[in-house]
């Protein structure tokens, strides 16, 4: 049979429709809370009057984040159906390497989830154009956060097509063992993080700074790099508009000077730093053979077990006295699939995604993703706790060429990584980096193009 026109076909168990599309794992806990529910009913309520009971809905939610899994099945998902006892949430995960693949193919098919994982940009700005996902404006709890964060997850008008729900940072872990030991402090502005790096080289007993140079992990070096550094030159979210609309180029001076703070960083890392894996750098931090790591809010669990020393610090400003600023990266938010039947609840449960409650277990359950609202939680993990206070006092600001610039092939993020990977292991200097990155920009980006 079919529902709502809907090409997926479906079974029916107990009176409940369940799309077969689903992973046998998926469709048995449906099955299974579809049976319990039915014959919960059949047992306490007289048969004459069951039909006027109200079925339970079956959300289910594709995702990219296998990891959370546990946390989703076990904490977030109860949490939501104890004050909504006529839903039912399955999680249904895909593994992040095969998501934005499998889930293009199940929303051309009609056979996608009721609510989908959005990842920032990219993939959400191709289902919002090809309309697999529904307009949001004016849903309950959008109003608790800001057009920034709503940003990453709308369409060029500003319609928001996603609930913003949770943000990283990226920044830098360091060793407090080792601090001690050379007698070190938590450098402030860049000299002082060039000083700090010089006198852990002249030491030589610890590699200064550790972060990923291979090729393959070369997106680190873009976002864990120059969008950490860079704002403080091209003055945040300001220089990102500037180059979308083509009233800047990457070789005017603020530019230049980001790829020249990034290439300062070449003489204290690794000497094989190019064969040097996102994993690899990791280890050598978590061994205590690098003092400092570039690294994300992501990995707090990895880079600062319980038991260990180890703090974070921010990007240094450019020069003492001015503001910081902190990156703030859109991780991930949910939609609603406008094939589904059930946009009423599912609608429901993107407004809870936007509460307080919801953002505070995240955070404490998830350590290292902090909610993009306005609420202002705490976090039980310290070293999380040390990422969210980051942004006390600082200008927030998002990856810039990650919207208009990066649609399409080539675009914005895979010219720039491998620019910069070539940067980061060769002798190329910062200023050859921003001239080749603008000559590409030139020739496929059109407010980029020089006018004939």
């Amino acid at each position: 049979m079919t529902l709502s026109g809907r090409s997926e076909r479906f079974c029916l168990v107990s009176g409940f429709a369940i799309p077969t599309k689903y992973s046998e794992g998926v469709r048995m806990r449906i099955k299974k809370a579809s049976l319990m529910f039915a014959m919960s009913i059949s047992l306490i309520i007289p048969a004459s009057v069951i039909p006027a009971v109200a079925a339970k809905t079956t959300l289910v939610i594709d995702s990219w984040r296998t990891d959370d899994s546990k946390i989703w099945n076990e904490i977030l998902i109860p949490m939501y159906e104890k004050a909504n006892p006529n839903v039912d949430l399955v999680w249904a995960p895909t593994p992040s390497n095969e998501y934005d693949s499998a889930l293009s193919l199940r929303m051309k098919s009609g056979t996608a989830a009721d609510i989908v994982m959005c990842r920032p940009y990219g993939l959400t700005k191709a289902f919002i154009k090809d309309k697999h996902i529904i307009p949001i404006t004016g849903l309950p709890g959008l109003q608790n956060f800001t057009k920034q964060s709503t940003q990453s997850w709308a369409d060029a008008k500003g319609v928001p097509y996603c609930m913003p729900v949770a943000s990283v940072g990226a920044g830098f872990y360091y060793n407090k063992n080792i601090f001690k030991e050379l007698k070190l402090t938590v450098p402030k502005t860049q000299a002082e993080f060039i000083g700090v790096l010089e006198k852990i080289k002249k030491n030589g007993k610890y590699t200064p700074l550790v972060a990923a140079g291979l090729d393959a992990d070369n997106w680190a070096l873009d976002q864990m790099g120059l969008q950490l550094v860079g704002p403080y030159y091209w003055k945040g979210d300001a220089g990102g508009v500037a180059l979308d609309n083509g009233t800047r180029k990457v070789t005017d001076p603020e530019y230049v000077a980001a790829f020249e703070a990034l290439a300062s960083w070449k003489p204290y890392l690794p000497k094989t730093f190019s064969s040097i894996s996102y994993s690899d750098a990791e280890q050598l931090f978590i061994l205590g053979r690098a003092a400092i790591a570039v690294e994300g809010s992501w990995s707090v669990k990895e880079m600062a077990p319980p038991g260990s020393n180890v703090g974070v610090f921010g990007a240094p400003v450019a020069k003492a006295g001015d503001k910081p600023y902190v990156q703030v990266l859109a991780d991930f938010g949910f939609g609603i699939n406008s094939a589904s039947p059930s946009q009423a609840e599912a609608k429901k449960l993107l407004t809870w995604f936007s509460t307080k409650e919801f953002g505070q277990a995240l955070a404490n359950n998830i350590p290292g993703f902090f909610p993009l609202s306005k609420e202002k939680i705490s976090v039980d993990n310290k070293t999380a706790q040390a990422w969210l206070d980051l942004r006390n006092g600082a200008i927030v600001t998002a990856p810039i060429g990650m919207d208009k610039m990066n649609t399409g092939t080539p675009n914005w993020f895979s010219v720039t990584t491998n620019i910069l990977n070539k940067m980061m292991t060769t002798k190329m200097t910062g200023k050859q980096a921003a001239a080749e990155l603008q000559k590409s920009l030139e020739s496929w980006y059109p407010p980029q193009m020089k006018k004939k």
